[in-house]
């Protein structure tokens, strides 16, 4: 299918500074030191080494880094390792965790045009602190990524993904809530970037690297992630496991000789059917797949119809189908051979929209889910005159019937 402390350093004092310009034979009288105002607000960075390895390159060539050590701009932090987690532990309480082959130079945040530092590939978690609205001002949380792209004001986190070209950058609000977007500007030009909406949990909770950081988050005592989906868009949910489904009929239609053989239905008669959701990877590697164990009902026998098929995942809702072939009739002879004679098509379309999601057990997962299917068969070959008797299986039907799904376990 698809895991404390912090270093702190006061802000830069403000330095008065003398100088004596010599003009036209001149002597420019001293300026006296500026008041010491604080200087504007700043943050630093320790760091600190959840997993794997890590190196730090201050202008000599990289070396091994420490547990603890002070981070100074210009430092460039490699992470090493498979499932590596080094992290950037901010003076501000914002935290910015670095993943397997991730190259960071550390900025000078607080600066103009700076930023906390400049992400080359790898992948990075960040974790901004919440604003204390009357500390009066702060240093924003804006993260530089190779070839120019600026990310901020993505929410509380946000992770910058460069493990493939382009850079996929998701977060949990920010700007992306209302579509906007954001602008900066630096060495004199202006550039725009569009917001994405909103991630859904599964954008952001891909795989145990995430799930490490999500970990390390509580230790660090920053709110659950879960908890800042908590209340939001049913549809930013995870959709997953089995759902009990309830299918009331809302629509019923059938032309031909044939009609007679079907099980008569009814509007307003209900089935519990039951559908599974889930991801599966391929072992050698590959792009996971998303796919649903749906389940139809026969006209014929009235049986339940076991299928799985892939999921297709839209802005708002989920759908999927199925599309079927098969004979109008087989005609048996009396030797026992059979032959087939017509053709028909059966398509059957669900789709359904999130109406209610919740915190199950540190996961955001949507819970109720509502929406219809809508079912046909058509004839696209008439039988043949050679097999009488065959053109009385001949029909044509369409079906409606309105589907509520209720979450009953994962897996």
């Amino acid at each position: 299918m698809r895991s404390h402390f912090w270093g702190v350093v006061m802000g830069a004092r403000a330095l008065g500074i003398c100088a004596v310009l010599i003009l036209c034979g001149a002597l420019a009288a001293c300026a006296p030191p500026a008041a010491d105002d604080g200087g504007p607000p700043t943050a630093s960075a320790v760091l600190a080494i959840r997993a794997g390895e890590a190196e730090v390159d201050s202008g000599d060539g990289p070396e091994a880094a420490e547990d603890g050590q002070d981070l100074a701009p210009g430092d460039v932090v490699t992470a090493v390792g498979d499932g590596a987690i080094v992290e950037l532990a901010w003076s501000d309480g914002s935290v910015t965790r670095l993943g397997p082959d991730t190259v960071f130079t550390v900025g000078s945040p607080g600066e103009p045009l700076s930023t906390r530092g400049v992400q080359e590939a790898g992948i990075s978690w960040n974790r901004v602190a919440d604003v204390d609205q009357d500390a009066g001002a702060t240093v924003p949380y804006i993260v530089d990524v190779a070839e120019g792209e600026r990310a901020g004001d993505r929410g509380s986190l946000f992770v910058i993904d460069c493990q493939a070209t382009p850079c996929r950058i998701v977060g949990t609000g920010g700007s992306g809530a209302d579509g906007s977007k954001t602008s900066f500007r630096r060495g004199g030009v202006t550039t725009e970037i569009v917001s994405g909406d909103p991630a859904a949990w599964n954008q952001l909770m891909v795989d145990e690297w995430a799930a490490a950081n999500a970990d390390l988050d509580v230790e660090a005592g920053f709110l659950p992630v879960a908890e800042l989906f908590n209340g939001e868009d049913p549809s930013r949910g995870l959709v997953d496991g089995t759902y009990e489904v309830l299918r009331t009929d809302t629509g019923w239609n059938c032309a031909g000789q044939g009609c007679s053989s079907l099980r008569s239905r009814s509007l307003g008669e209900t089935r519990t059917l039951a559908y599974r959701f889930h991801t599966d990877c391929p072992e050698e590697g590959g792009p996971c797949s998303t796919m649903v164990d749906t389940q139809a009902i026969n006209t014929l026998t009235n049986e339940i119809i076991d299928s799985t098929v892939p999921l297709v995942s839209g802005a708002e809702s989920f759908a999927w189908g199925t599309d079927d072939t098969g004979a109008v009739c087989i005609w048996t002879y009396a030797d026992g051979s059979t032959a087939e004679t017509g053709q028909t098509r059966n398509l059957i379309r669900w789709e359904v929209t999130p109406t209610h999601a919740e915190v199950i057990d540190g996961v955001y997962r949507v819970t109720e889910l509502t929406g219809g299917s809508v079912a046909s068969l058509k004839i696209v070959e008439h039988t043949s005159p050679a097999f009488p008797g065959c053109e009385t299986l001949e029909y044509e039907w369409d079906s409606s019937a309105d589907l509520v799904l209720t979450w009953a376990e994962e897996g």
